[in-house]
């Protein structure tokens, strides 16, 4: 039973690992590089961005060298959008439209609202955090990670005491 158990939690050691790793390699490693992670929660720019992926924009593209084509996050009252320049306008504001929407977006975009240049998207990265972001996610996760603990606190005692039994 014993080593059954053992087994197990090495299994769940290295998943927890492994999504300690991954997560610094999917949001710490871009943020410090002034990329930031946006979940994309509509299909507006399907089949370019997924919904459920995660956009990543450089944060540090200045407005300036925004071109008609390029997709960029900006604020729209309290949502992050993101969605293609189809227009710069002299007003300071840009013309932005999602590629699977019929129209352009209503209201342009204040310079101003610009967050940044979207670059690149991983599919269904966003569907997995927000599945980590609910009660079953939590719950998962937190179990996991008090399991291991319980069991790292115990087999440390089992290890010392068949080091003094050697």
């Amino acid at each position: 039973m014993k080593k059954i158990l053992n087994v197990v939690m090495n299994i769940v050691s290295a998943i927890l690992i492994s999504i300690g790793i991954l997560a610094v390699l999917l949001f710490g490693i871009p943020t410090i590089a002034g990329y930031k992670p946006f979940v994309v929660l509509s299909g507006s720019m399907e089949p370019h961005i997924k919904t459920g992926a995660v956009a990543y924009s450089n944060t540090r593209a200045k407005v300036d060298d925004i071109k008609v084509g390029d997709v960029i996050v900006f604020k729209a009252g309290e949502e992050y959008v993101t969605h293609r320049v189809i227009g710069i306008n002299d007003d300071n504001t840009f013309t932005t439209k999602g590629d699977a929407n019929l129209t352009e977006d209503i209201a342009p975009v204040k310079f101003e609202n610009f967050k940044g240049k979207t670059v690149f998207a991983i599919p269904y990265l966003g569907k997995l955090l927000k599945l980590v972001q609910t009660r079953i996610g939590v719950f998962i996760l937190v179990t996991a990670v008090g399991l291991y603990i319980v069991y790292a606190v115990f087999s440390s005692d089992d290890a010392t005491e068949e080091r003094r039994n050697f």
